[in-house]
């Protein structure tokens, strides 16, 4: 290898390793990302804050007691780490359709409630998210985020 192309190597490496710490901000602003991890700098300015995802199985538009399976709640307890370290990414259709498929409904609300450290107030904030889906009969899932509500 050349020294000139150690050097353009020496200098995009350093390029990047400069620009990173802003794209990770943009990521975790962005998609919601945990900020304790893909090796960003944020983490030192951010405490670590959990995600609770709960699931409500609906029949003809209406919420249903049921008691839900010990692996569907490990399903669930698994996207909620998932969840909280990739943010947005993690998509809720999945963990959806394996309610839809354990359990006697026609839809299934699941709801997400995160904490984040608001940069403007400097105080954690809480929002919840809710998405609604449904199987049609060829057991496709359809729907998707209807509600977003800030919590005091």
């Amino acid at each position: 290898m050349s020294f000139a192309a150690k050097r353009r190597f020496v200098l995009w490496f350093l390029v990047c390793l400069a620009a990173w710490p802003l794209a990770h901000r943009f990521l975790v602003a962005s998609f919601e990302i945990d900020p304790w991890r893909l090796c960003g700098w944020a983490m030192y300015c951010t405490p670590k804050l959990r995600v609770e995802v709960a699931l409500v199985p609906e029949r003809a538009g209406r919420p249903i007691e049921l008691d839900l399976p010990p692996s569907l709640r490990e399903q669930a307890d698994r996207f909620a780490e998932r969840r909280a370290v990739l943010g947005r990414f993690v998509n809720p259709a999945l963990l959806a359709r394996g309610a839809l498929d354990r359990l006697d409904a026609d839809s299934v609300v699941v709801t997400i409630q995160h904490h984040r450290l608001d940069p403007r107030t400097n105080r954690v904030v809480g929002t919840r998210e809710y998405f609604r889906y449904f199987m049609d009969e060829r057991h496709r899932i359809s729907g998707g985020r209807f509600l977003v509500r800030d919590l005091p």
